[in-house]
């Protein structure tokens, strides 16, 4: 095993036997279900039925699509963490047009774009004050 491959099983743990989907948010491993009978119990009761008829209509090809975005539904903050990170690097890529517009030499946009990227996105502001 390599050492990639070895760190990421030290974060991740074992690999899943594909009953799941997994993803991060934040530093938090988040597991949801990937199977139809999984999901279905892991929806809301008054969503079951609608997810039931959206599966039996889904082309093969897509399958795998519509069973992920269902999924996700299982774990609201998914999304959430999704649209959180998307307004962000709209952010950044709305500043960089800014500076170029601007007249700012190109290579300055770039270094800007990637020291923002590597600081990564703000902590979330929970209402808390200091």
């Amino acid at each position: 095993m390599d050492e990639h491959t070895d760190e990421n099983e030290r974060r991740d743990g074992p690999e899943p036997d594909g009953r799941t989907f997994r993803t991060w948010i934040k530093d938090e491993l988040i597991e949801i279900p990937a199977t139809i009978a999984g999901i279905r119990d892991a929806l809301p009761e008054d969503q079951r039925d609608e997810f039931t008829r959206a599966i039996e209509d889904t082309p093969a090809r897509d399958m795998l699509l519509v069973l992920n975005q269902w999924s996700r539904r299982t774990r609201p903050e998914i999304d959430e963490a999704i649209r959180q990170a998307h307004d962000w690097v709209q952010g950044i890529h709305e500043e960089a047009d800014a500076m170029t517009i601007m007249g700012e030499d190109r290579n300055v946009v770039l270094g800007h774009v990637q020291s923002r990227l590597r600081e990564g996105p703000p902590e979330p502001d929970n209402g808390a004050t200091t």
